[in-house]
């Protein structure tokens, strides 16, 4: 584990920067070294990820499918869940075929979210495997152990006045996120960008005790001000920072939950959207 400290918010901090609308943002000096290469290796370990690869580093392995109750050929997910690492793919209908009605056939035309998760015992479950896996595997599961300490101090600092609600197991899951168009054109690429960012980023709080946002590759993450109610786009997380965010259940212990969601960037230069956070959850009892 990386024996760099990080910049750590106290109790009154945080309450401090929720009356003022001020954004609880870190320099972290483990982005901006060991883990600069962030966004090159996110995108080596979207590449390296399908079902035979999931399969041969998945001891336990489930697969499901989850359709929208409503529109359920426009928006729905497939599943992998597994005892080393997890993912899935999220899908939205793409934005010609969204205009259409759904007649039960799911069109090629589509927005794509995927999520890696890695977890508390990722690491120790990958070096139990026996076998050789990919660095970008390793590095993520690593990057989690090293940041598990900041989560670990919120966990303390923030909500320990309601542990007693808590089974034994918090959980600490990274979540390697990519944003992608896979069914746009050179032209149509922006447009495609823009609906993924608009369906995909609508604004909500997680169901989650807080989060640490490690940033994205490019400014399109907005958070809610706390005393203004204005969208703020949080622009340091396309540099080396972090945020502290504060999920449903910490509003238990007296904060204001963080409403976020995706604003799209126009800059037509821009492709595939990655972005790294740590939710810290408890199991209630």
């Amino acid at each position: 584990m990386s024996k760099i400290t990080h910049k750590l918010f106290t109790l009154d901090e945080l309450h401090d920067y929720q009356q003022q609308g001020k954004w609880p943002v870190a320099d972290s000096l483990l982005l901006s070294t060991k883990y600069k290469d962030r966004w090159e290796v996110a995108k080596k370990l979207h590449d390296i990820i399908d079902v035979d690869f999931w399969k041969k580093i998945n001891k336990m392995q489930e697969i499901s499918e989850w359709n929208d109750e409503h529109i359920p050929s426009k928006i729905y997910s497939h599943i992998y869940s597994g005892d080393v690492f997890s993912w899935d793919d999220d899908y939205i209908s793409g934005p010609e075929s969204w205009k259409l009605k759904d007649n039960g056939v799911k069109s090629a035309d589509v927005v794509q979210r995927r999520k890696i998760y890695f977890f508390n015992w990722t690491k120790e479950n990958i070096r139990d495997l026996g076998q050789p896996v990919p660095q970008e595997l390793k590095y993520f599961a690593e990057m989690l152990e090293d940041f598990r300490p900041v989560l670990e101090h919120y966990l303390t600092e923030n909500y320990s006045d309601q542990s007693d609600q808590w089974e034994d197991l918090i959980l600490y899951k990274l979540m390697v996120i990519k944003y992608n168009t896979p069914s746009a054109t050179e032209e149509t690429l922006t447009e495609h960008r823009e609906h993924c960012s608009l369906r995909f980023g609508r604004e909500h709080c997680d169901e989650t005790l807080g989060g640490l946002h490690l940033g994205e590759n490019y400014s399109e993450f907005y958070a809610k001000n706390t005393k203004t109610n204005e969208r703020n786009i949080i622009t340091e997380l396309a540099e080396d920072k972090m945020l502290w965010m504060h999920g449903e259940d910490a509003e238990q212990s007296g904060f204001i939950p963080t409403y976020h969601g995706v604003e799209h960037n126009p800059d037509p230069s821009l492709q595939e959207r990655y972005s790294i956070i740590i939710d810290l959850q408890a199991n209630y009892k």
